[in-house]
């Protein structure tokens, strides 16, 4: 049943990803109300941790990341999504640049571990808080912090009308 019920719906999927972030840019999403009721009946949402804890396995026609990168499974996660996405697109400062996460790139990682958590042995990170596109390739942008709620909804109905999006 469930296998029939997906070959017939043809819309495309939409997944969101979180990495190291403050979840502001999902937000922005959700708080976009009727015209999101509207998006979400053009595409199949298959993963959106903000608002459903449903999850369908990949491929996926669109992938909206959130966060910057930041331990060695952040690393290996959004490479798992990239080879799952057909167009990625990076939403947030976290994610186009690194956010406020990339504040410690200034620094030394391993001070700021052993002064901030209890254990710091059992805490891995990367030397360094990255954006998305420091690991793949990122079919599009998207900067703010938040991300800007009516750029995010021109690209998610570009993408799933087949158009160029219109941006400033």
């Amino acid at each position: 049943m469930a296998r029939a019920r997906k070959a017939r719906d043809r819309r495309p999927s939409l997944a969101v990803w979180k990495f190291a972030s403050c979840d502001g840019c999902q937000l922005s999403l959700l708080d976009c109300e009727d015209e999101l009721l509207a998006v979400a009946g053009l595409v199949r949402i298959a993963s959106f941790p903000e608002a459903t804890r449903a999850w369908t396995p990949g491929p996926y026609d669109i992938s909206l990341v959130e966060g910057s990168i930041t331990t060695p499974e952040d690393a290996a996660r959004i490479q798992e999504v990239r080879a799952q996405s057909r167009l990625l697109v990076s939403i947030g400062a976290c994610a186009t640049s690194g956010g406020i996460q990339a504040l410690r790139n200034a620094a030394d990682v391993a001070e700021y571990r052993s002064v901030v958590y209890a254990h710091p042995a059992y805490v891995e990170t990367l030397a360094r808080s990255t954006p998305v596109s420091d690991h793949v390739t990122v079919d599009l942008a998207l900067p703010g912090c938040p991300v800007d709620r009516g750029e995010l909804l021109e690209v998610l109905a570009a993408l799933v009308h087949g158009r160029k999006p219109r941006l400033r």
